[in-house]
């Protein structure tokens, strides 16, 4: 039988599964959270059984004075008042609080010991209030006795309560540890269980579609896709499709290319020639050097006898580069006042009239012997940025396809420029900022949403005392452990859901702590906010770090 699930789209497959991992994540902090709040009702439990251990130690001591030291005064009896009362509000709320009955009613033992302390304060108050009706010291005596019995009894078994309660706190905590681990190997079986997944239906098939390609780049037409009934076995039937097509359209090409030979090799050469154009445009980012290659690559591949690369600058063009050219024609036409035959440079021209030409260009040309000339704009943004000028001394060389490339040359010559101008200011900018981040009196560093650092500010270094050749990915906030221990990474957490935060702390150098060595920890305010992308995601969190050291004491941390 088919499974439904096969027929399910890979968004919805992908939308089930991220569904299933959300509900297992909030069911996993539901845990969590309620072992949190048990263990915190357990704190709070232990914390009033103390209370009441302190009070029956305080009210043995009043007894004592009132009895053994006969002090029979007002003062003594209210205090005596004072106590049992706040030892019957304190057992009563124990006993009757909703808050702890659940606990009472799942665990006999504690419920056990809660009874026969109270009923040893029952016995207690019972006794006390017999004092009223003794009338001789020995009388006082016995009820003291019985007092103080009772009252180391139920010191007892309130240290018992105690006792019992740390060993299931920290039963609670040691399960929290536990859950915690199996939620972590859980996720990681998770995640390689997913990447098997992800290997076996997208990686696998990627690669055997590469071998494909390869086999029809080495010109196996007859290689094919493998085809499936999943997502990428469909995309490989569109290939197929695809490849398919192209078979007989290149099948057609190659019956009409039959009597083109020649011009396929002239534009072999030409493409040849621009593409070792673009290439060391892409290595070298010297404007000039990129000029005079490409004038010489352009001149070989279009048999011209000469060729020169002119730029705009203040209104003018002012000569870059020469290829065939002697320093005549540098120091002659070195700049011209326009584009060649009048043009704005919003076109390519074929100068074939070499004495039309206006001085100093004219006698610089006719100098070098040219008889035809080819002037190409370079087009950058939409805008004339430059010209390149090519010359024939044999007119017959030059043909109108020849155009094309030069205009090809030029397109080129132009982003090469146009990039290479983009880059230097980009340069710049980022020199600038950095100098100002360099500079900034604050701490800045900015973290992935897995918690790794990607920048860190020389000042945020300095302030966290990492070692300046550290690397920024190799810190974790998340793995922190000082912010950890200071349940900072709570605070900072929230940033990655779009709240900005505050607070303080005392943080100790990150290297005195690597090698186990105390220092004097440096107080800093930590200001932690998203960072958001051109999609109004969060793509990371940023932390500015202020040095307070030295200055006055201030409330802990504000978000």
């Amino acid at each position: 039988m088919k499974s439904p699930f096969k027929s399910l789209s890979s968004f919805q497959k992908f939308f089930i599964t991220l569904s299933i991992l959300f509900i297992v994540a909030i069911i996993d902090y539901q845990t969590f959270l309620a072992k949190s709040r048990k263990v915190e009702l357990y704190d709070e439990m232990s914390s009033r059984i103390t209370s009441v251990r302190v009070a029956i130690t305080k009210l043995e001591y009043l007894i004592d004075m009132f009895t053994v030291a006969r002090r029979f005064e007002g003062g003594t009896i209210e205090l005596i008042k004072g106590d049992v009362a706040a030892m019957n509000e304190n057992i009563t709320g124990l006993v009757e609080n909703p808050k702890y009955s659940e606990v009472w009613k799942k665990d006999a033992i504690l419920a056990e010991g809660m009874r026969t302390m109270s009923d040893d304060w029952v016995t207690i108050k019972a006794e006390i209030k017999r004092l009223n009706d003794a009338m001789t010291q020995d009388e006082v005596m016995l009820i003291h006795n019985a007092v103080d019995m009772n009252t180391v009894l139920a010191n007892e078994k309130a240290e018992r309560l105690i006792a019992a309660l740390s060993e299931r706190r920290h039963a609670v905590f040691n399960e929290s540890k536990s859950l915690a681990l199996r939620t972590i190997i859980g996720f990681v079986l998770l995640m390689l269980v997913m990447s098997l997944v992800y290997y076996k239906k997208v990686i696998s098939p990627l690669s055997k579609a590469s071998i494909v390609v390869r086999r029809i780049l080495a010109g196996d037409s007859g290689a094919r896709f493998q085809e499936g009934s999943g997502a990428m076995g469909a995309f490989g039937a569109e290939l197929n499709l695809m490849a398919e097509s192209i078979d007989k359209r290149m099948n057609l090409k190659a019956l009409e290319c039959a009597g083109m030979q020649t011009t396929l090799q002239e534009k072999s050469i030409q493409i040849v020639a621009l593409a070792s154009i673009m290439s060391f445009a892409g290595r070298s980012l010297s404007q000039n050097e990129v000029f005079g290659y490409a004038l010489g690559e352009a001149a070989a591949a279009a048999s011209a006898d000469s060729g020169a690369v002119y730029m705009l600058e203040g209104g003018l063009l002012k000569l870059k580069a020469t290829a065939g050219l002697d320093d005549r024609f540098a120091r002659e036409a070195g700049t011209l006042g326009g584009f060649p035959g009048g043009r704005p440079g919003s076109g390519s021209a074929v100068l074939d009239n070499i004495a039309m030409l206006e001085e100093p260009l004219r006698g610089a040309l006719m100098a070098a012997g040219a008889q035809l000339a080819a002037s190409v704009p370079l087009v950058y943004n939409n805008e004339a940025a430059g010209l390149l000028l090519v010359a024939y001394r044999n007119p017959e060389r030059f043909n109108s396809e020849q155009l094309r490339f030069f205009e090809a040359v030029a397109a080129s010559i132009a982003v090469a420029s146009g990039h290479s101008n983009l880059f230097q200011r980009e340069h710049s900018t980022r020199k600038f900022f950095e100098r100002l981040l360099a500079q900034l009196p604050v701490g800045l560093a900015v973290f992935a949403s897995d918690g790794r650092c990607s920048l860190m500010s020389a000042q945020a270094r300095r302030m966290l005392g990492a070692d300046p050749g550290m690397e920024p990915c190799a810190y974790s906030v998340f793995e922190d452990e000082l912010l950890a221990s200071q349940g900072i990474l709570t605070t900072i957490r929230k940033s990655y859901e779009g709240y900005s935060t505050e607070f303080i702390i005392n943080y100790s150098p990150m290297s005195s702590r690597a090698l186990g060595i105390t220092m004097a920890p440096v107080r800093l305010r930590i200001r932690s906010f998203p960072l958001y992308d051109a999609g109004g995601e969060i793509s990371n969190v940023a932390l500015l770090y202020e040095d307070l050291t030295g200055t006055a004491e201030a409330p802990g941390g504000r978000t």
